[in-house]
């Protein structure tokens, strides 16, 4: 009867030892699970940060082309009435035809 009985109170120790390692245990897993978690969001934090990244060099590359041909086609305009001018000049200082002939 003692042996049965020291036999019961071992089971229950080897139980109550076995569901506190279980405790120890499944708290330690959910450490690690949370950690991991943690990181795997870090690391996609870093991927998502890249990315935009990359979409930011990708779209002032774009707004550079642009400003460029602005301001060749600005520089461009500004030739382009500046040889007019020129023509112009040229054709209101000219005497015409019939002024010759006025004058002579």
């Amino acid at each position: 009867m003692v042996s049965a009985i020291s036999s019961s109170v071992q089971a229950v120790q080897y139980s109550s030892s076995t569901s506190s390692d279980s405790a120890a245990q499944e708290a330690d897993l959910e450490k690690q699970i949370q950690a991991l978690q943690d990181q795997a969001k870090a690391a996609q934090d870093q991927v998502d940060a890249a990315r935009l990244q990359q979409q930011i060099a990708a779209l002032e590359a774009k707004l550079a082309a642009l400003k460029a041909a602005d301001a060749k086609k600005a520089d461009q305009d500004q030739s382009t009435n500046s040889a007019a001018a020129s023509r112009q000049a040229e054709f209101d200082n000219e005497p015409t035809t019939r002024s010759h002939l006025f004058s002579m």
